[in-house]
This record gives C-alpha cells, sequence and structure tokens, in this order.
C-alpha cells in the first residue's frame, strides 16, 4: 500500500495526478523538507531575532528590541511546518533570539530604572523637593483658628 502524502504549507493530500506532474518537473517529495524550498517568513522570523539581540545590546535601541523580538515570534508563528510537522530550523532560531531580545530588553529597562531610582543624587534631589514642598503646602493650609 502506498502512503499518502500531504503538501507542508497547505496540508492537502498530494493526488496522483499532482505527484506525476511534481515528478515531470524534477521535484523529488522525500527530498522536499528542506532543499530547494525557501521559507522567506522562517529567514525573516531569523533575522529579526537577532536584530532584536543586537537591538537589546545598544542601549539607545533596547525598547525597540522588544517590538522587532514580538515581530520574530509572530513571524515563527506564522511559518509553515515541514512535512514531519516541525517548524524550519531558521524559524526557531528567530524564535528563541525574539524571546532573548525581550527578556534581555526587560530585564535591561529594569535595571537601568532602579539605578536611577536608587542613585543618592536622585535620593537627594527628592528629598530636598519634598521637604520645599510639604513646608510650602503646610504654610498655605495651616488649619489653625
Amino acid at each position: 500500500m502506498e502512503e499518502k502524502r500531504y503538501d507542508p504549507y497547505t496540508g492537502y493530500e498530494i493526488t496522483e495526478e499532482e505527484k506525476k506532474e511534481q515528478e515531470q518537473k524534477g521535484q523529488d517529495f522525500s527530498n522536499q523538507k528542506s532543499s530547494g524550498n525557501s521559507n522567506g517568513i522562517a529567514l525573516a522570523a531569523m533575522i529579526l531575532g537577532i536584530i532584536s539581540i543586537v537591538m537589546m545590546i545598544t542601549c539607545c535601541c533596547t525598547p525597540f528590541a522588544i517590538i522587532v523580538g514580538i515581530a520574530a515570534i509572530v513571524c515563527f508563528a506564522v511559518s509553515p511546518k515541514n512535512m514531519d510537522g516541525k517548524k524550519e530550523k531558521r524559524a526557531t532560531a528567530g524564535f528563541v533570539c525574539g524571546i532573548i531580545g525581550i527578556v534581555g530588553s526587560v530585564i535591561l529597562i529594569l535595571v537601568f530604572v532602579f539605578q536611577v531610582l536608587l542613585s543618592e543624587d536622585f535620593q537627594r534631589t527628592f528629598d530636598k523637593e519634598f521637604q520645599s514642598n510639604y513646608e510650602q503646602y503646610m504654610e498655605n493650609e495651616d488649619d489653625s483658628f
């Protein structure tokens, strides 16, 4: 009994007529998985994931790395599966790099915010402003009879 073959992009069964047409064109179904079939979405996911990591490392672009990392994850999600039911390695690499870019960016932003909030200059300025505004508030809102 001959095994059924399915199109990796649509999921529909390949009929005998389509199989003969493909064989006439010189395409081999057994090697269709990765050779000759270039998946642009998987490549885009990988490139966006790598860009996300590079943007995370450069401090000025760290917030944009989150957006690019999300785009890499979306490209991974919409990329088609191979004949064996798995995503391409390029798409998986983009997914991993996108997650690293997002998590790393969030960690770097939190470290920056906490460092600013815990610095002595910020604390002194905050205390000075608080005291001056508090004294002004007490003078304006004096409840004495």
